[in-house]
């Protein structure tokens, strides 16, 4: 009975609650009108698709189709074309790389050879630089027992010895009988030739002794002088280049009235020695 009585008593209310929205709408209508009526438009019918659509639109995916399956071929020959390609210049590098490593070898056993010549060189050109100056002087020491004469004239069928004889005898008298024993060689030097200039002449001389005495006679000479003969020392060409380097500063002390001459290779100022390695 009570749960009958429950049932009831929530229907009433529910009905009652119906009618106080019911009740709401009413006034809404009276207060603002009616609600205009908006019937909604019945959808589009599907048109029927024809069969000639149907069948371009197969042709054209068939098309499209077949050029992709041409544009695939294609790429397929050109990727093993590549392929190919690669594995040719694979090869190639392979080969290039044991030629490069066999070159790099090479030039490796040549540098370390290079290497080992180019020390030999160095100590080559020591030893010859030695040898060269050793040689030189040698050849200058051996030249001191040398004079040359300038200046004599030259006849067809002369006895040169006996007329470098002639003249050192004149030139100095005490030494005149030793002459004959201590002049060794004298000729002209270098050939004939059709020059009026007459050819020097070389003198070597057995004694050492000997050739200096006609040498300081010969640079205070006025026998020589007026006969226009010179009488020089023999010099190798490194001393006569070193003399040219040292010229100007002899010629400077003799107009400074100071005594200077050279000896050789190397000058002589007021007794103090000086070579070209001083300058």
């Amino acid at each position: 009975m009570e749960e009958n009585m429950d049932l009831a008593s929530v229907e009433a209310s529910a009905n009652n609650e119906n009618l106080k929205v019911h009740n709401y709408s009413r006034r809404l209508e009276d207060t603002f009108g009616g609600l205009p009526d908006t019937p909604s438009k019945s959808p589009a019918l599907k048109k029927p698709r024809s069969i000639a659509s149907d069948s371009v639109s197969n042709s054209v995916l068939l098309a499209a189709i077949e050029k992709v399956s041409k544009l695939q071929e294609e790429s397929l020959v050109k990727l093993h074309s590549v392929e190919a390609s690669v594995k040719d210049n694979t090869a190639s590098i392979c080969n290039l790389t044991c030629s490069l490593e066999s070159i790099n070898k090479q030039v490796e056993d040549v540098t370390d050879k290079v290497l080992s010549l180019q020390a030999k060189v160095v100590k080559l050109e020591k030893e010859n630089k030695a040898l060269n100056e050793k040689c030189s002087g040698l050849d200058s020491y051996k030249r001191r027992w040398n004079l040359r004469v300038a200046g004599i004239p030259e006849h067809e069928g002369e006895n040169v010895k006996m007329v470098v004889i002639e003249l050192f005898r004149n030139l100095s008298p005490h030494s005149a009988e030793k002459l004959q024993d201590m002049v060794d060689i004298a000729h002209r030097l270098g050939p004939k030739s059709g020059n009026t200039t007459p050819r020097r002449i070389i003198v070597q001389f057995l004694s050492r002794t000997c050739r200096d005495a006609i040498w300081a006679e010969a640079k205070r000479s006025e026998l020589l002088k007026q006969k226009k003969i010179r009488i020089l020392e023999d010099l190798t060409q490194e001393d006569k280049e070193a003399r040219n380097k040292l010229w100007p500063l002899v010629e400077k002390a003799r107009k400074e009235g100071k005594k200077a001459g050279f000896n050789g290779p190397v000058a002589f100022i007021n007794g103090k020695r000086i070579s070209v390695y001083d300058i």
